[in-house]
């Protein structure tokens, strides 16, 4: 299958700016705006002037801005795979057969990645994630109640906002970074999800010494997970940044795509 795929699936026209193709690339372009039924006016056609700067880890660290958001997506995703993987591997712990548990939660995430969809046209990434974590930190808290239904319950809402979680932070965490860096970014949340995943185990198994333990750490780092989203932008209905200068600019607009795009025409009219 990989050898029809390769055949099949074009090269990105960015790989091509960077290697200096830019007739390929533009070529490129306009078969995709054929494709969609469009036309591509050459004269308005240009290359970043940066397309081809190399970039590294280094490059994660060279603006405060591009700091502070990189910890915070780090922290993002590592929060969603440790609801995800802890809610999954102390699932055993659960009344009833290990088998129909673990059918029943592995359903449960379709409502939140469904709702999630919904979510973040309406009120924005940044906001469906807080509500999502804050809401999977008020069902570890309420897990440390051991009623059997009561926990079933709640595993099953605190999975259905995992499966949310996930749907959000791979979207989110693209959208956040400029181009040139855009995979680093993402890249180095998903590790951060990988280390999660790891420790995820050694907290469930931290029933055994403490009933309590495992929903009461969770629980208070998802209510900081939370708090620490709101210093990063919102990133719908915004235009991709391709560079570090519009991803400064991500901070200066507040508020979302149509009063920008008013902004912009006003400003085009001056």
């Amino acid at each position: 299958m990989l050898p029809v795929c390769f055949s099949l699936i074009p090269e990105s026209p960015r790989f091509y700016l960077s290697k200096g193709k830019d007739e390929e690339a533009l070529e490129l372009l306009k078969k995709v705006a054929e494709t969609n039924g469009n036309t591509m006016p050459e004269e308005d056609c240009h290359l970043y002037e940066d397309i081809d700067a190399k970039v590294n880890l280094l490059t994660l660290f060279k603006n405060p801005r591009l700091i502070a958001c990189g910890l915070i997506n780090m922290f993002g995703w590592f929060m969603t795979s440790l609801v995800y993987y802890m809610l999954w591997f102390s699932a055993k712990y659960l009344a009833g057969d290990i088998y129909l548990n673990a059918a029943i939660l592995g359903l449960a995430e379709l409502p939140g990645r469904v709702a999630a969809y919904f979510l973040m046209e309406k009120i924005g990434r940044r906001y469906t994630f807080m509500t999502s974590v804050g809401l999977a930190c008020v069902c570890m808290f309420v897990s440390i109640w051991k009623n059997p239904i009561n926990v079933k319950i709640m595993y099953c809402i605190g999975k259905a906002l995992a499966g949310s979680l996930w749907a959000v932070i791979y979207l989110y965490s693209s959208e956040m970074y400029p181009t040139r860096i855009r995979n680093l970014g993402s890249g180095i949340g998903s590790a951060a999800a990988r280390v999660a995943a790891l420790i995820a185990p050694f907290i469930g198994d931290w029933i055994n010494v403490s009933p309590y333990a495992p929903y009461i750490i969770v629980g208070v780092l998802a209510i900081i997970c939370s708090g620490v989203f709101i210093f990063v932008p919102e990133t719908s209905g915004k235009e991709l940044p391709q560079t570090l200068e519009e991803f400064d600019m991500l901070f200066e607009k507040k508020e979302g795509g149509k009063k920008d795009e008013l902004e912009q025409e006003l400003t085009s009219q001056m």
